[in-house]
């Protein structure tokens, strides 16, 4: 074959300048700018900061939620501040541990669930904590547990989002 002569092109290659007007017609492309809303697990991309923002937000909406059980006169907690304080960094810790292994292993299943085997998980593992805790945590009643881990995991499911909005610097307009 002579050198003059550049063998057949192949159909699945690009040269420079192809690639170059792909990139430009994409650029170029106009059309409505769509951001998902995330729901996901992690709260930061850093998982040390995550775990810190975790920590944060399970103490501060817990003592949100008890506070706000006991204005509606429903007792649900015999707890000291050390034991309280502990029993948030244990919950914290179990929960993102075995929320990283669902995600993992069970993904399909957690999605089709639509979030109630996240809050089986949460009864479980707060269930967990009362037992292992001793002294200065512990749920009065049943009930009491269920009733806090669904206001638990709806108010911090909508703190999650907006923490990880604000990260992301997203400005998303849920209304026009």
């Amino acid at each position: 074959m002579n050198q003059d002569q550049k063998p057949d092109k192949d159909p699945n290659q690009f040269d420079e300048e192809e690639i170059k007007a792909l990139l430009e017609a994409l650029k170029n492309k106009q059309g409505p700018k769509r951001v998902a809303i995330p729901l996901g697990f992690l709260l930061h991309r850093n998982f040390m900061v995550h775990m810190a923002l975790s920590f944060a937000v399970n103490y501060l909406l817990s003592a949100g939620v008890f506070g706000l059980l006991i204005g509606l006169g429903m007792n649900v907690l015999d707890m000291s501040f050390v034991g309280y304080v502990l029993a948030i960094l244990l919950f914290t810790l179990a929960e993102n541990f075995v929320k990283i292994l669902l995600f993992k292993y069970l993904l399909k299943i957690m999605l089709y669930s639509m979030g109630l085997l996240s809050i089986m998980v949460q009864i479980i593992i707060f269930y967990a904590v009362d037992l292992l805790l001793i002294e200065g945590f512990h749920f009065i009643t049943v009930e009491g547990l269920i009733l806090f881990a669904f206001m638990f995991t709806l108010l911090r499911l909508v703190l999650s989002v907006y923490i990880r909005l604000w990260f992301s610097n997203e400005k998303i307009v849920f209304w026009r």
